[in-house]
């Protein structure tokens, strides 16, 4: 590496603390140096909560006073201010022509009006016609990592190398869907559970038996990843936007022939060979997220200058889209949330298909510098829509026992649960916004399940991947003294201590019945009671401690109920923060360096070697974390550096682990 210089540019948040922030880029640059290479400027660090467009806000910076200095001075790059704009015209509009990723035809015209569908027919991906062709869109999707799975949906012992033939998501039927937040709290947070029932390309999914399976579908801990479409509201709002050659085509039968030498083109995999345009914009294509500003660039091509405001509106884009306009942008586009449809509504001249003369449309593609907005070009630019990822909040073991499960022999399939919180609020200009996936989830309402067959279509089937999580290694091992007395207090050798806050209790109750789970099969129970009577007088140290956060215990105390249960049956040593419940705030931090005279972490992790899991907001992990580090670092006679050099080893061994988002 010694004649390789390179420069990089690391992506982060800063809102997990400094010792994660740009870590693998940083790592990366460093074993770059250790071998040899030069960097040919300072590093890029990017914040995803940079003010103006996050990570690229950064990135506008490093490019402009790190790099573009770098290399006008070793290449010779001529001084520009910003990015160098060229206007759409003439040759720049036939390459645009020429280098089409997407090649479209109409099959069959449909005549038929959305008007005319029925709302209880099944979606366009579950049609025998297009199904096959909706799966293999589908299949790019999958996590690398996810599970494969046999017909009987049992879950492959030895993952094979990922396959595009075995990608295919899971099917499920959202069988409990409910509030479990007070009717009149702001949030609305969701319990879920959904009847995984086949894959969606059974054909070419692995034979029963195959290379062994597991006893679980999944673990405890492991993430869900759904895969979401978009309302139909939304999908009419956005057509109505478009122009008026693109609109008519909206139920025609389309085929659309994917170009690969153009593949850099467009950051999307290819669309469904077979479908409707509006089919494609319910199912594939993401009209809900926010247009990045090379997207509005893009965009400024298409603004027809025989419009009124074309001109206007075309170097409107452009502003948005260059370095200068950064301030703009956040303005316009992030804090008001706007949309591809809110673009296309707000710059009409980009399905203006009139020219000059009074009515006329433009055939050629080009008119005036104009490049004509066809439905390749809305391919073209269009995004993909991208999965969501949910701690799963059930323990697979757990809803086995005949008290919880809710499937019979003949159904077949595996049950999971979640916990999600819908995102929507308001803009600071009152614009209303509502999350992707989360308000898909939250508007399937659960059907008759024994009138209805488990391999039909219908409105409240999902698709999913499942793949492991942040907590893998939970620690199932009984004690010494519980493998002769299964009855006694202390059943697991390891004990664990669980801290979360709002939805990230999720994958904790996932962890903690999990371990419930495999004491009552051994005590030969089949469900927690109150009057438990495995459980003694809360005596030494518990095996399972739950550190919990919410604002209000009457508002939004998530499975409340099921924390009672594990308490009163002395299987559980809670700690609740109810933040606003009392004059001061009492965060999840808090409660926990209070707990036992500030004594509980330190002598858990020490004395009984115990594991830690925590889950929630980056933030709150990040204070829970230091509140960690603090406790034991008392004790060690190394301070806080022993601490992290024991939690780093923790971490190895898996009894140590944080899963945290923004």
């Amino acid at each position: 590496f010694a004649n390789v210089t390179f420069p990089l540019f690391a992506l982060g948040d800063r809102a997990y603390g400094p010792d994660a922030f740009c870590a693998a880029g940083r790592k990366l640059a460093a074993r770059l140096v250790q071998l040899g290479a030069t960097v040919v400027c300072g590093l890029g660090y990017g914040d995803d909560g940079s003010l103006n467009g996050g990570v690229f806000a950064d990135l506008d910076v490093w490019l402009e006073e790190k790099l573009f200095p770098v290399m006008r001075k070793n290449v010779g790059m001529e001084e520009s201010s910003g990015v160098h704009i060229i206007t759409p015209q003439g040759e720049a509009v036939a390459v645009l022509e020429e280098n089409l990723p997407y090649e479209v035809t109409i099959v069959q015209s449909t005549h038929k009006t959305h008007s005319n569908i029925s709302e209880d027919e099944i979606s366009e991906w579950q049609t025998k016609e297009y199904s096959q062709y909706y799966c293999n869109y589908f299949k790019h999707s999958c996590p690398t990592t996810a599970y494969q799975y046999n017909h009987q949906l049992e879950r492959r012992t030895q993952q094979q190398p990922s396959k595009l033939s075995n990608n295919a998501p899971l099917l499920g039927r959202v069988t409990i869907n409910e509030r479990i937040t007070g009717e009149d709290w702001m949030q609305n947070t969701r319990h879920i559970r959904i009847h995984a029932t086949r894959s969606m390309d059974d054909e070419q999914i692995s034979s029963p038996g195959e290379n062994g399976c597991q006893k679980l579908p999944y673990q405890a801990g492991d993430i869900a990843t759904i895969l979401p479409s978009n309302p139909t509201p939304l999908v009419d709002q956005f057509l109505s936007v478009l122009p008026p050659s693109i609109r008519a085509m909206a139920d025609d039968i389309l085929h659309i022939q994917y170009n690969p030498i153009h593949a850099r083109t467009t950051m999307n995999y290819p669309w469904p060979k077979t479908c409707t345009l509006r089919g494609l914009l319910t199912h594939c294509a993401d009209i809900r997220s926010l247009p990045e500003r090379e997207d509005l660039f893009a965009l400024s091509a298409y603004c027809n200058l025989n419009h009124a405001d074309g001109r206007d509106q075309r170097d409107k884009l452009i502003s948005l889209s260059e370095t200068a306009g950064a301030a703009l942008y956040g303005d316009y586009i992030i804090r008001e949330k706007r949309n591809w449809a809110d673009v296309f509504y707000d710059f009409d001249s980009m399905c203006w298909e009139k020219s000059n003369d009074g009515g006329e449309k433009m055939h050629d593609g080009i008119n005036k510098g104009t490049l004509l907005l066809t439905i390749s070009h809305l391919l073209a630019l269009l995004p993909s829509i991208a999965p969501r990822h949910f701690s799963i909040a059930s323990s697979p073991s757990f809803l086995k026992l005949p008290s919880s499960s809710c499937i019979s022999d003949e159904e077949g399939g595996f049950e999971l649960e979640l916990c999600v919180a819908v995102v929507e609020g308001t803009t600071p200009f009152g614009r209303s916004y509502t999350g992707c996936c989360s308000n898909y989830l939250a508007s399937i309402a659960p059907k008759d399940t024994a009138s209805t067959s488990s391999n039909a279509g219908g409105s409240d089937i999902v698709r999913l991947w499942i793949h492991p999580g942040s907590f893998s290694k939970l620690p199932m091992n009984p004690s010494m003294e519980a493998q002769n007395d299964s009855s006694k207090h202390g059943y697991f050798e390891t004990p664990v201590m669980c801290i979360g806050a709002g939805t990230g209790i999720a994958p904790l109750r996932s962890l903690l019945f999990e371990r419930e789970a495999q004491r009552l099969s051994q005590l030969g129970n089949t469900t927690l009671s109150p009057s438990d009577e495995s459980g003694i007088a809360m005596m030494g140290h518990a095996d399972n401690i739950l550190v919990f956060g919410c604002r209000k215990k009457a508002k939004d105390y998530y499975y409340g109920s099921e924390w009672e249960t594990l308490t009163n049956s002395k299987r559980l040593h809670l700690i609740p923060a109810f933040s606003r419940d009392q004059n001061h705030k009492l965060y999840v931090q808090r409660a926990l360096r209070e707990a036992d005279g500030g004594e509980l972490i330190a002598r858990h992790m020490l004395e009984y070697g115990g594991a830690v899991y925590i889950a929630g907001g980056s933030k709150m992990a990040r204070a829970v974390k230091d509140e960690i580090v603090e406790a034991l670092g008392a004790r060690l006679d190394g301070g806080e550096k022993d601490a992290k050099r024991l939690l780093n080893k923790l971490k190895r061994l898996g009894l140590f682990s944080i899963e945290a988002w923004s």
